[in-house]
């Protein structure tokens, strides 16, 4: 009877510490509650800006927020709400802050300003990252934008801001007020540069039509590939903005139609990822974006990441279409992205997986080692336990 009671305490005691560890959020009715209590303890407010659709914020509610050391930081140094941006006084925060992408992680002082903001989901360690830059006061948002009040509109600090916020309501007035003043000789700077293929991408900018207007310049400073995909990320955007007008849409192709063509195919292969992911059972899915994988890639138009990503949903999935066509054309296709980044550990995992499928089971092996010692050195745990344990399996086959 004593053993059990004994096992009843230690149970118990597992419970209260696994519900304890991980952040532990205020129950504040409002948010001007907590800006008091924000005061009285001379602490941030961290808020958890989510949907109740949000994927990314599932995994930060479920994965992240609950983990001890996230917790141990969050809580000592901040008051944290979470609040669902489509729900109560979810909607007026939501306006008031201009917050339209989710998971926003806000930082606030006691006055209500945005300390500091971070956009999407990310794992324990740039969380705390995240949360010890709101609290330098030499690099948070607030910081910067207060540099920028006091009259620093250098191309540095702007983009140190956008880095900070790339959402901001500010955007794009800021990025348009630097580039009319900027010389011809600034434009054409690595840092413009940098500045105008992250953050323009309205052909009706006109940055964007500089850049058209000395499109030749373009190519021999950053080379006409960069160039070229640029502008085909340009005409991407503009695709999708215009998709109820079919005649505004095709208006860019005068400005290039070859790349208008490559725009257009790179286009319905993302769509055709989409649709089969929405959709894995079937078979007309899987035939689309297998047709317009072959598609895209006569083109030197698809970066490596996304080859491994649709060679690894078709290692996943060709058994369920029982497409072993489908897992051989992968194979060369993996092997265009092995040969761009050979030392990157998820490339040569997904190689080891469509080769170990085909039956090359020791050289499926060699790879899945080479994505191991990779990986170890990058520290990256999750997916060396994932590595390893698939090793196993492929050894079990020789």
């Amino acid at each position: 009877m004593k053993r059990f009671a004994l096992l009843f305490i230690l149970v118990c005691s597992i419970s209260i510490n696994a519900q304890e560890a991980g952040i532990k959020f205020s129950n504040y009715s409002t948010l001007s509650e907590a800006l008091t209590k924000s005061k009285s303890e001379g602490k941030l407010l961290f808020i958890d800006c989510y949907t109740s659709w949000c994927g990314p914020c599932k995994y930060l509610t479920k994965t992240i927020f609950p983990k001890k050391e996230v917790g141990d930081f969050y809580n000592t140094h901040f008051i944290n709400l979470s609040f669902d941006m489509e729900q109560g006084e979810g909607k007026s925060i939501a306006l008031k802050y201009g917050i339209k992408v989710y998971p926003t992680l806000m930082f606030l002082n006691a006055e209500g300003e945005m300390v500091h903001v971070g956009i999407g989901a990310m794992e324990a360690d740039m969380l705390i990252v995240l949360a010890k830059k709101a609290m330098d006061n030499t690099k948070n948002l607030l910081s910067i934008t207060h540099k920028m009040k006091s009259g620093d509109k250098s191309i540095e600090t702007l983009t140190e801001y956008l880095n900070a916020y790339e959402y901001g309501k500010d955007k794009d007035v800021l990025i348009e007020e630097y580039f009319k003043t900027a010389s011809d000789e600034a434009k054409m700077s690595k840092e413009a540069w940098d500045l105008f293929t992250k953050h323009i991408n309205n052909i009706d900018n006109s940055q964007f039509r500089y850049f058209i207007n000395h499109r030749d310049a373009y190519n021999q400073k950053f080379g006409k590939k960069d160039v070229d995909n640029k502008i085909i990320n340009v005409f991407i955007t503009h695709l999708y903005k215009n998709r109820d007008n079919s005649e505004k849409a095709a208006s860019i192709k005068q400005i290039d139609p070859e790349l208008y063509s490559k725009a257009i195919m790179t286009k319905e292969f993302t769509e055709s990822n989409w649709k089969f992911l929405n959709n894995k059972t079937n078979k007309a899915s899987w035939d689309y974006l297998i047709g317009k994988t072959k598609l895209i890639m006569t083109q030197d138009i698809i970066e490596p990441m996304m080859i491994n990503d649709v060679c690894w949903r078709i290692y996943e999935n060709y058994k369920a279409f029982n497409d072993i066509e489908a897992l051989k054309i992968a194979k060369t296709w993996q092997e265009h992205a092995l040969k761009s980044l050979p030392d990157n550990h998820p490339i040569n995992d997904t190689y080891a997986h469509i080769l170990f499928g085909l039956g090359f089971i020791k050289e499926a092996i060699e790879h899945e080692e080479k994505a191991i010692k990779v990986a170890t050195e990058q520290n990256s745990v999750k997916d060396l336990k994932f590595y390893t344990d698939e090793i196993n399996i492929f050894r079990k086959n020789l």
